[in-house]
């Protein structure tokens, strides 16, 4: 058989595994929730539509990299659907400039060590899908010296490895040392929830020194809110004054009763954030043993 088809098949298998493995455990402390495909192509195409061009993607809670691979794939998709159309069946000859979009251009931040491990795989995996994919639509081929005409395919092993997944506490870490946001265009991901009452003391210290005001202060309702507000504050204090935009999975918590002005307010005030689109709360069933 084909090995390339083998080797993706077997590299396919393991991270499924893998998938199930993370799903399984995922949410049992830190206030996690598996994110089903469903919702993360949601945000992804929320993303991209109407978008000529996308430079950097970044999930600073990236998990098992669901949003990133999604919206790695559905760039990738409409890439080749333009290949087909200008190629139309054409030879060409070498490889360079037929790709744009490479799976460097998505970013990410990750605690759990093993979660960055899949997430890499998941990225991985999805090019070498996509790349097989446009094998399919982009006839290669080179002129040997001998002048025959050979195909070339498109080679997905050795497996190489990205750095543009961070371990680390994203709401300890500077994300512009991540992604510089001149190159960034979009936040995205699902965020970890957990009420102020069943917070540690180290997510309490987390909010404490990410909600303070200009002369480095908390906030006096800092210690009140919900720990997935973290991202909110620094997603907002990154895109500040630039085209970047950000989308979150979260819970409702932050939307209504008494920490709506605790979470907001200073968003609003220092940020000038406005929301574009939300989406009415609903229950999700995945494969974690949490639902949300």
């Amino acid at each position: 058989g084909n090995y390339k088809e083998h080797s993706i098949d077997a590299f396919g298998d393991a991270y499924e595994y893998l998938m199930g493995m993370y799903a399984s455990n995922a949410g049992k402390s830190g206030g996690e929730f598996f994110t089903p495909q469903e919702v993360s192509e949601l945000l992804t195409r929320l993303a991209v539509v109407g978008k000529t061009e996308v430079n950097k993607v970044y999930d600073p809670a990236c998990g098992s990299g669901n949003f990133l691979t999604e919206t790695y794939i559905s760039l990738r998709r409409l890439e080749n659907q333009a290949l087909d159309i200008v190629n139309q069946g054409q030879i060409l000859l070498g490889i360079d400039d037929i790709i744009k979009v490479s799976i460097g251009q998505f970013y990410g931040i990750e605690i759990n060590d093993f979660a960055v491990t899949v997430a890499k795989t998941a990225l991985w995996i999805a090019e070498s899908q996509m790349m097989k994919a446009t094998e399919d639509i982009v006839h290669i081929e080179l002129m040997k010296e001998t002048e025959e005409i050979i195909d070339l395919s498109l080679e997905f092993l050795p497996l190489k490895s990205y750095a543009n997944i961070v371990e680390g506490n994203a709401l300890r870490i500077d994300w512009e040392s991540v992604v510089p946001k001149d190159k960034l265009n979009y936040i995205m991901g699902n965020p970890p929830y957990m009420g102020y009452s069943l917070q540690s003391p180290e997510q309490k210290a987390d909010i404490l020194s990410i909600y303070v005001d200009e002369k480095g202060k908390p906030y006096k309702t800092a210690g009140k809110i919900d720990y997935v507000s973290g991202w909110y504050f620094k997603a907002s204090q990154l895109i500040y004054n630039t085209p970047i935009r950000a989308a979150y999975v979260s819970t409702n918590s932050i939307t209504q009763g008494e920490q709506v002005a605790s979470v907001w307010k200073p968003l609003y005030e220092r940020f000038n954030v406005h929301i574009d689109f939300a989406h009415r709360t609903f229950r999700w069933d995945s494969e974690s043993n949490s639902e949300a």
